[in-house]
């Protein structure tokens, strides 16, 4: 059974949202080396042209249980190049609570993929047993702290350069699913409702 689902933007752009794999990591180095500086900065909380290896690697390095990571995809493009990701990390298979990242290039922001993203990944979380994500935002990322309230992340204290949020799966799902966001979010909550979407990932 196919794990994507082709959308379209309110601007008309088509985008597959897919799950990641360990293939995706040159496309994924990719993707990164286009963020301009200050949103590479937002997203790394550092702005250099180039991560280390190790940090992309860890990022492609996706099993569905410990790391479950989403990407989406221009396919608009012939190469069809990764244009945003979101992720979500645990140390163990056992922990409830994992790390939450999420990143798109500049020319993407504004179309609703990251809501769209963070619905497919809170669900597949979810199956996988992660009940919450804790995210850190820097205090000047204005767009990314009113993401977090848009989904119902709760502030837990901020260290004075970021705040961190906690996001409760199920109550992330029920805010996303609470209205009529696109056409977009009704396929991808559609695709969610249906029981046999996730199975792989169990």
């Amino acid at each position: 059974m196919a794990r994507d689902i082709l959308i379209e933007t309110k601007d008309g752009d088509l985008v597959r949202l897919r799950p990641m794999v360990p293939g995706d990591e040159d496309a994924l180095r990719h993707a990164i080396s286009q963020l301009s500086s200050h949103s590479r900065y937002l997203r790394f909380f550092n702005g250099a042209a180039t991560l280390p290896d190790h940090v992309v690697r860890r990022l492609s390095d996706v099993d569905g249980t410990k790391h479950i990571a989403w990407a989406a995809i221009d396919e608009n493009k012939e190469n069809k190049p990764i244009i945003g990701a979101v992720h979500a990390q645990r140390s163990s298979q056992d922990e409830k609570r994992g790390d939450f990242s999420i990143g798109l290039l500049d020319a993407w922001h504004s179309k609703g993929l990251a809501r769209l993203l963070i619905a497919l990944l809170s669900a597949e979380s979810s199956k996988a047993g992660f009940e919450e994500l804790i995210a850190d935002v820097l205090w000047e990322n204005k767009k990314g702290r009113a993401l977090m309230g848009a989904i119902g992340a709760k502030s837990m204290g901020s260290d004075g350069s970021t705040i961190q949020f906690r996001m409760v799966l199920d109550e992330v799902l029920a805010k996303l699913g609470d209205k009529h966001l696109s056409p977009a979010m009704d396929k991808v909550l559609a695709a969610i409702e249906d029981g046999d979407f996730f199975e792989s990932a169990a």
